[in-house]
């Protein structure tokens, strides 16, 4: 089922237009994902400064490490579209970014530049237009310089604001406070973490869920057993379905990764109760009650 068809069908079917989907699949107040987003934060740091400190293998740390920042990095995006009603208006997670290079973008940007994604999904004026690029080796590269690339187009769209420049300057600080901390093998195993963690994230959201396999799909395919078994082990089963379903939360991104099979088997039962409606229509008979969508 196409967008264009969730689209033309909303204003005749009151179970898709955005209001009727919103008091179905509410989104979650944004404390829900930014305190986890917190404790992975400081799950990451944590494993850093352990590698650093020799209190556990270097190694090991680093593929935690890595762990965390993906966990992190799920509730990040889980909490750029949750509910900010009642919320309060700072939370130390959108403080305490896990900062994934020298040249890092701070939460109100990295969110605006998200919400522009939605705006644009592929257009010219998407800013993550070279992270979509139908090459995977072009789109691997722009994902591991995400972090730059990210901060260029801000600027490139929205101008040098100071608020920014100086956001960015702390943050460059802190990056080298880091290194400065953790010495030569620190600053190997920071940036192989972050650039790994951030990475492989960026190219997930970007070029794997935007490919015709997934993308474009109320009902895509589901994956392969182990696969999705290790998926679940190392990053959950709401990233899971966000990942399956992203198309879905494109149409819908306030709906919660969790709720997103059940919206898409509602618009599949609608969709094809409205086939059936057409075709008895067709051949000239009356058509029987409708059916609702589980």
């Amino acid at each position: 089922m196409s967008f264009e068809f969730a689209r033309s069908a909303r204003p005749e079917t009151p179970e898709l237009c955005v209001r009727r989907v919103a008091a179905l699949y509410p989104a979650d107040p944004a404390t829900r994902y930014e305190t986890p987003m917190l404790a992975w934060s400081l799950g990451f740091y944590a494993c850093y400064f352990a590698a650093i400190t020799r209190g556990a293998p270097m190694w090991a740390m680093g593929v935690l490490g890595v762990i965390c920042l993906l966990r992190y990095f799920n509730r990040f995006h889980e909490a750029l579209h949750a509910d900010m009603r009642g919320q309060p208006r700072w939370h130390p997670a959108r403080t305490l970014l896990v900062l994934m290079g020298p040249i890092y973008l701070g939460y109100r940007e990295l969110r605006d530049s998200h919400y522009a994604h939605h705006r644009e999904d592929g257009g010219p004026q998407d800013p993550d237009l070279a992270l979509l690029a139908a090459s995977p080796l072009r789109s691997a590269l722009a994902c591991l310089l995400q972090p730059e690339l990210s901060a260029i187009e801000h600027v490139r769209r929205c101008g040098l604001a100071p608020a920014t420049a100086l956001g960015l300057a702390a943050r460059a600080l802190a990056f080298a406070g880091l290194m400065a901390l953790g010495g030569w093998p620190g600053v190997v195993l920071y940036n192989v973490m972050v650039r790994v963690g951030n990475g492989v994230a960026w190219f997930v959201f970007s070029w794997v869920v935007h490919g015709p396999w997934l993308y474009g799909q109320v009902r895509p395919p589901r994956f392969p057993a182990p696969l999705a078994a290790l998926w679940v082990l190392l990053v959950g089963r709401e990233n899971l379905r966000g990942i399956r379903f992203h198309y879905l939360h494109h149409c819908f991104p306030h709906v919660p990764d969790r709720d997103l099979p059940a919206l898409s088997r509602r618009l599949h039962g609608l969709r094809a109760t409205g086939a059936a409606t057409h075709a008895q229509r067709d051949a000239g008979a009356a058509p029987d009650g409708a059916v609702a969508a589980r």
